[in-house]
């Protein structure tokens, strides 16, 4: 019996739209900013989250559940339906993403509406039809938001004896930061600005904003 789902177009969708709606639980704006696009990238910023996409108990992350159903067409449109279960609702909130694929090379796939009010809406149908999208108006509407990652526009970069963490195994200051940083791979800085896995990706957000937008 042949899995749709491991087709790897169709992880790759249903993979964009479960980042996004983690991004929005963790309320950030940077991860909102590289996933979706038009009129709910504008929404998601100006409210800076969705109070119904909250965490479970004992959740490290939120995205959508179960086995998706994931439609790809000709590289350009795609449309993932499913449910998200989090700890607001008794049952799965429902999902009904539509996404558009970038222009800009590397192409990628940007949420352009996460529930069916929105799909069903003919202006909206329109803009898809048409391909109105466009990641110049994302660049402004990105712009108009910023910063989008306010805790780490607030840490004073240019003191390198700035406290970012105190820990029994010592303490982290943003010299250590850099320091560490300066160990990688320019390449890897749009990887390490989006997982923030070290406190560089802090850094790397307040002062390369235009990496929200590589791939």
């Amino acid at each position: 019996m042949r899995n749709r789902l491991a087709d790897p177009r169709r992880q790759h969708v249903i993979g964009a739209v479960s980042q996004l709606v983690d991004g929005i639980a963790r309320q950030d704006g940077w991860t909102i900013a590289r996933r979706s696009t038009g009129q709910l990238l504008d929404q998601l910023l100006s409210r800076s989250g969705d109070p119904a996409f909250t965490y479970r108990s004992g959740s490290y992350s939120l995205g959508v559940d179960g086995a998706p159903v994931a439609v790809v067409e000709d590289d350009d449109t795609a449309v993932v339906l499913g449910g998200v279960r989090s700890s607001t609702a008794r049952d799965p909130i429902p999902v009904a993403a539509v996404l558009v694929a970038s222009t800009a090379a590397p192409r990628t796939w940007l949420v352009a509406s996460l529930d069916i009010a929105t799909a069903v809406d003919n202006d909206f149908q329109r803009a898809i039809q048409q391909g109105r999208f466009s990641e110049t108006i994302d660049a402004d509407i990105i712009a108009r938001h910023s910063p989008l990652d306010r805790r780490a526009a607030a840490i004073d970069w240019d003191d390198p004896t700035v406290v970012l963490r105190k820990s029994s195994n010592g303490t982290t200051t943003v010299a250590d930061a850099l320091s560490e940083l300066a160990e990688w791979d320019q390449r890897a800085w749009t990887w390490i600005a989006d997982e923030c896995p070290t406190f560089g990706g802090l850094y790397l957000r307040a002062r390369h904003p235009e990496l929200v937008r590589q791939y």
